[in-house]
Formats: structure tokens, C-alpha cells, sequence
């Protein structure tokens, strides 16, 4: 059974996994925005296993590739660069697909009988559709921590928050009424529009989510059923296995 290190980079953060097929524990995470060297003292990169990287951030790729190479690994593996994520991509512009949004659409294969909808909770939150085995497209929308960023950033007095536990819906001060327009409104956002997805159906689809703050909103939106947290880098060890049955 394949094991790798399978590096999901988003615009935010860099989330490695050390997976033994479709198990992973944890490895590290940091953040995207840091330089080669800074990446190699934060990651302590294990070298002895392959790299596989999932990368919607070309500068943060370079980053880790170099660092990388630096620690004495062989060459990395960038999906859509050095092989394809083996999953029929049906969407009008194939290369405009984001190689995260198609793992988790190839890894939601192993929890559904080919239709499904991921909810991933990132910088962005995205909806992958998957339909009869393909990836057909979906839904992106500003994440949780973006829209935080963005209040604090576009207005003269409201504060950067950071949403915790379950707020009142009536907000008695600033922060708590940040906080409950967060929390509700999103629960409101993914609830409706899963409900939206679920209506191009045929056959009932599951709905899984990963991502950040998937564990935070999940038992409060009654449409996820499962949340799988290793999603993107189950997607990537897939890939992989894939990638190297061929070669064989």
C-alpha cells in the first residue's frame, strides 16, 4: 500500500498528511505565505517518502518544491502539472478546475455510490458536485475567515474576529453581533444551497464536508452528513495510487 506525504495548498495554508492509502494522521500545517527556508525549519520535512501536492497557489508551490529539494527529498508530484487526478472532469473549461476541488470530488467516491456534494470550508468555501463518478462543477463563495478579514478591513471601527462556540442570535455588542451574522448566516448559506445542488439530482446525493471550519458549522447544518477532515489528501493518495498502478 502506497504512503506519501500528500501537501494540500490552499491560499491560506499549507496541510500535510502523512497517508498510508486512504489513512492519514496529520503531519503539519503552515502558512502558504512562507518563504522556502521558513517552510523547511517549520515543516522538518521527511523526505523519506514521496511528495504529492494538490496546489491552488503557484508561489506557495515553488516554496515548498524548493524547500523540498533543500532537505534532500526527490522531485515532487504536482497534480495537474505532473500527472492528471484520474476523475472524469466534466465542467465547460477542464483546466479552470481547481486540483483540491477535484480530489475531493475523486476522494468522495469512496464514501458515495458516485453522486455527491462536497462542502469545503476554506479561504474560499467551494461545493463540489459529483455526478455519476464525474465532477460537473459547483458553487464557490468567500469563506468564513475571508468575510471576518474583509468587515475588519472595509469598515473604519468594526474589529477582526475570530468565531467560536455557538453565539445568541442577538448580537448585545459588536463582536457578538459579527459573530451571529457569521454563524447564522453561513449555516443559512450552505444549508440553501446544498438544497439548490440536491434539486440537479437524480439520484439523492451525499453531502460531506472538510475544511477548517467544517467540525464548527457541521452539527448545525442538518444537510452534512459526514465530515471527513483528510478529505482533499485522501483525494491526493488516490491520485497517487492511481498514478502509480499506470506506471507499473
Amino acid at each position: 500500500m502506497n504512503e506519501i506525504l500528500a501537501a494540500d495548498i490552499g491560499n491560506s495554508n499549507i496541510t500535510l498528511c502523512r497517508m498510508h492509502g486512504m489513512k492519514g494522521v496529520w503531519y503539519v500545517d503552515a502558512s502558504s505565505k512562507l518563504s522556502a527556508a521558513e517552510l523547511g525549519k517549520r515543516l522538518k520535512l521527511d523526505t523519506s517518502l514521496p511528495l504529492v501536492i494538490a496546489s491552488v497557489n503557484p508561489p506557495a508551490t515553488k516554496a515548498l518544491e524548493a524547500a523540498w529539494k533543500k532537505a534532500g527529498g526527490n522531485r515532487a508530484l504536482v497534480l495537474g502539472r505532473d500527472y492528471i487526478i484520474p476523475i472524469a472532469n466534466k465542467t465547460d473549461s477542464p483546466k479552470q478546475a481547481g486540483q483540491d476541488r477535484l480530489c475531493n470530488a475523486l476522494a468522495a467516491t469512496h464514501y458515495s455510490k458516485g453522486n455527491a456534494i462536497v462542502v469545503d470550508f476554506g479561504t474560499a468555501i467551494t461545493f463540489d458536485v459529483l455526478k455519476n463518478g464525474a465532477y460537473v462543477g459547483g458553487v464557490i463563495t468567500p469563506g468564513i475567515g475571508l468575510a471576518m478579514e474583509a468587515l475588519h478591513q472595509k469598515t473604519a471601527l468594526l474589529p477582526l474576529v475570530t468565531p467560536e462556540g455557538k453565539p445568541p442570535v442577538l448580537g448585545t455588542n459588536t463582536v457578538a453581533a459579527i459573530n451571529a451574522g457569521v454563524f447564522y448566516g453561513y449555516i443559512g448559506l450552505v444549508t440553501n444551497i446544498v438544497a439548490e445542488l440536491k434539486k440537479t439530482f437524480k439520484k439523492a446525493p451525499r453531502v460531506l464536508a472538510t475544511g477548517g471550519y467544517g467540525a464548527y458549522l457541521q452539527p448545525h447544518i442538518k444537510a452534512i452528513e459526514r465530515v471527513v477532515p483528510m478529505l482533499t489528501h485522501e483525494g491526493i493518495a488516490m491520485s497517487y495510487a492511481a498514478f502509480t498502478s499506470r506506471e507499473r
